[in-house]
């Protein structure tokens, strides 16, 4: 065919622009099993069926390792409470009868970043399963401690009880070669203090080959393989020969390490041991809150965590762990539906970047050469891709904006249906821009133009990724490689008909839909639904509609408004239902924050709250209008700005200051002192003044390295029981020493209940007794 004939195919934009459209109803059924993909690829996230305590010996069971996080989570077992004692000896039982021979590790552990320096006195509990040839240890880890506001069952019962269920069926089958360890952290919670004792001063840190961690941020939900240590090549090529249900993604491993989120997890990435971090999150509502109960436990979510724990140490535990060491190097790793993990490595991303990259520019140039597109036309048509790119995630925005605007004060935490429904509509929203969009520009490019300029646009962006985050490269990679893959078919073949198009470029719609759908379910629930989630789904829409451009087009007819409409009145009706059931109850409650405080020294208290704004509970304290004002006498010396109102003083004994030595060298100053708790609080405060900077601290006999960037030295001290907490601190302090110390407790002083549909928050509910010592 010469160049004439094939511009007589070529038919002017506006002109093709009605010969290409497709009918209403091609376009509802394109949109319809576009709809239908993406749901079966969310649909597939899912964790496996919970198996009875009647299942062989040999099999994992989630409803036999419910009986664990029964016993352990029936209440909240904070570290250094009695119920967490209580824990403790549950697990230290459940592990003796298991021949596990437990340990009690107890040691100071320290969590120092550049706010407030933590450090407690914890308990762990450690055990060891010796191997018949042991190669490196496993490391099995979760932490027995919850937060003092909920009795923790996800988090982090369900870690404690994966693992043990996950001993007692490894035990009934073969025996290891490799050795296996078990830590139970106490003070995760605190600051991941428990896993930093025992890296810092257990002696079978140096035996572990391989570590495995088990969380939860909510209680339902499949597990999530979230994280692993660095230099994973070697370590991913073996989970994915044997992990049973994977859901992970390198992306996402990608996203956690730019995150200030941190798990026991953490404090071992220094020491280079290979590691997998798990953990589920849907319903986030639960999450560090009462709500966190065993009869609210996902069964299956529990499930999922077994199901990888025995698989993976039945793998790992016949295999030589140093291998895992000596192949350096990162994976790019993703699910395929759930039940397949796809690893390569990550050498392979600027190989395939640059075959795309050729690909590419020889459909560009062959369509160049034979008039199918114009090369004007060509660069003005990548211009309007990146508005299209933007201009999606932009609408999605503003409109979340507004929704967000309309529920002040009534936004439901997590995945709720409520929220659910506002993301669908604002989904619909961006599809339905995305589509007048394209129709605006395809009256001024042809369809060849449109769709070689969208995926140059998207090979642009993919350079990017590759280059900043090669890890997150196979989302856009793969269906450009099948789109750009479906031009150059169209090239060769030399049609123009637009449904021609279109099918050459579904398996690059399929890919796109089944790689991007899972990936914004997962943003939506573990980020929840704000303007970061709906702004990256939004790009993602963006993406599609760049990619796919000649099925989008099929999916756009010339008479828009009878498929557009509809698009738009389903948004607006998923928006008008989720706005109506975004309403506080007793399953979807209302976090809020109230403390007690007693300053000691003038003997006054007040009623304190940092939320936005009050609700009908919290305003019973603190009045209707109440002021936000720095209350230093009862903030332990902060200028924070709280809501605030005077409130009845009780009778509490206040923390105190066993001076032991001072001395003094010019404006250094060395002091020696105890702090302790006179009624027996969790938790102690001690916060110097501004003015007062620390050059050498060591806490109970633990040495902390001073961060010299640190605006104010506070430091909160868990579990010092009745001895107290030993510092030696040499400051410089050219005003004197001045310091407060606080102590804090759980519960207030009333008898003020909430309603079902408020519960505390993390923080809340705490008493907190405070007063300033001044040294002369």
């Amino acid at each position: 065919m010469n160049t004439a004939q094939m511009e007589s195919r070529l038919v002017p934009a506006a002109q093709q622009q009605r010969s290409s459209a497709a009918s209403p109803w091609l376009a509802t059924v394109v949109w319809g099993c576009l709809s239908l993909l993406a749901a079966l690829a969310i649909l597939e996230l899912k964790a496996p069926n919970a198996v009875p305590a009647s299942a062989p010996q040999n099999e994992f069971s989630a409803e036999r390792a419910l009986d664990h996080v029964r016993a352990v989570a029936h209440v909240p077992h904070s570290t250094g409470t009695y119920a967490n004692a209580e824990a403790r000896q549950y697990i230290i039982r459940q592990l003796s009868g298991l021949a596990m021979n437990p340990q009690v590790f107890t040691a100071v552990g320290v969590y120092n970043g550049y706010g407030a320096l933590i450090a407690g006195r914890t308990t762990d509990v450690v055990a060891r399963l010796p191997g018949a040839a042991n190669s490196g240890a496993i490391l099995l880890m979760a932490h027995y401690d919850s937060v003092s506001n909920g009795p923790g069952a996800a988090d982090d019962a369900s870690g404690v009880a994966a693992i043990l269920e996950g001993l007692r069926t490894v035990k009934a089958g073969a025996p290891l070669k490799n050795d296996l360890i078990v830590l139970m952290t106490d003070g995760e919670e605190a600051g991941l203090l428990g896993a930093d004792a025992f890296v810092a001063s257990h002696p079978w840190m140096k035996d572990i080959g391989l570590l495995m961690n088990f969380e939860a941020r909510g209680n339902h939900g499949p597990s999530l393989l979230f994280e692993t240590s660095a230099n994973n090549a070697a370590l991913m090529n073996e989970v994915a020969k044997a992990a049973p249900y994977p859901v992970s993604s390198s992306l996402f491993y990608s996203l956690y390490k730019l995150l200030p989120n941190d798990t026991d997890f953490t404090v071992f990435r220094p020491a280079g041991i290979p590691g997998l971090n798990f953990a589920f999150g849907g319903h986030l509502e639960a999450y560090h809150s009462v709500l966190d109960t065993p009869e609210n436990l996902d069964t299956a979510s529990l499930q999922h965590q077994g199901s990888y724990l025995v698989s993976l140490v039945r793998h790992f535990g016949q295999m030589d762990l140093a291998n895992l060491k000596r192949e350096s190097g990162e994976d790019i790793f993703f699910d395929s539906f759930g039940s397949n993990l796809v690893a390569y490595s990550e050498r392979w991303v600027s190989i395939g970047q640059i075959l795309v990259t050729f690909l590419l520019l020889v459909a560009i140039v062959s369509n160049v050469r034979c008039a199918a597109i114009r090369t004007r036309g060509f660069f003005a048509a990548i211009a309007a891709s990146f508005v299209t790119l933007l201009v999606i995630p932009v609408v999605m925005a503003v409109a979340g904006v507004l929704f967000f605007l309309l529920l002040k004060g009534r936004m439901l935490l997590g995945d709720t249906a409520a929220n659910s429904l506002l993301l669908v509509g604002l989904i619909l929203l961006g599809v339905t821009t995305g589509s007048i969009v394209l129709a605006k520009f395809r009256r001024h490019f042809n369809l060849r133009e449109l769709s070689l300029a969208g995926l140059t646009g998207v090979c642009i962006l993919s350079w990017a990724l590759a280059l900043l985050l090669p890890a997150g490269s196979y989302l856009i990679f793969w269906p450009l490689f099948l789109a750009t893959g479906g031009c150059l078919v169209l090239t060769i073949v030399k049609t123009a008909s637009p449904k021609t198009q279109a099918a050459m470029v579904l398996p690059a719609a399929a890919i796109s839909v089944l790689l991007f759908a899972p990936v914004a379910y997962l943003l939506y629930v573990f980020l929840t639904l704000n303007l970061v989630s709906i702004a990256a789904i939004g790009l993602l829409i963006g993406l599609f509609f760049l990619i796919c451009v000649p099925v989008a087009n099929i999916a756009t007819p010339e008479r828009r408004r009878a498929i557009l409409l509809p698009m738009l009145v389903a948004a607006a009706a998923c928006v008008t239902v989720g706005i109506l059931l975004s309403t506080f109850s007793s399953q979807h409650p209302r976090h809020d924050n109230l403390l007690y405080s007693l300053n000691a020294d003038d003997h006054t208290a007040v009623w304190i709250s940092d939320d936005r704004a009050l609700d009908r509970y919290t305003a019973q304290f603190l009045g209707k209008t109440p002021n936000r004002q720095p209350i230093p006498n009862y903030l332990s010396g902060s200028q924070d700005r709280p809501f605030s109102a005077s409130a009845p003083a009780m009778d509490l004994q206040p923390p105190i200051s066993e001076i032991k030595a001072e001395e003094q060298q010019g404006d250094l100053h060395h002091l020696r002192m105890n702090v302790k708790s006179q009624r027996g609080a969790d938790l102690m405060e001690v916060r110097f003044d501004p003015s007062v900077k620390p050059v050498a601290i060591e806490i109970s006999g633990r040495k902390v390295k001073s961060q010299p960037n640190r605006a104010v030295l506070s430091m909160l001290l868990y579990g010092s029981g009745p001895q107290g907490a030993d510092l030696d601190l040499t400051v410089n302090a050219p005003s004197g020493v001045s310091f407060w110390i606080s102590d804090y407790s759980f519960g207030l002083p009333t008898t003020v209940r909430r309603p079902p549909e408020f519960i505390a928050a993390q923080g809340s509910d705490q008493t907190v007794v405070c007063r300033k010592y001044i040294l002369r």
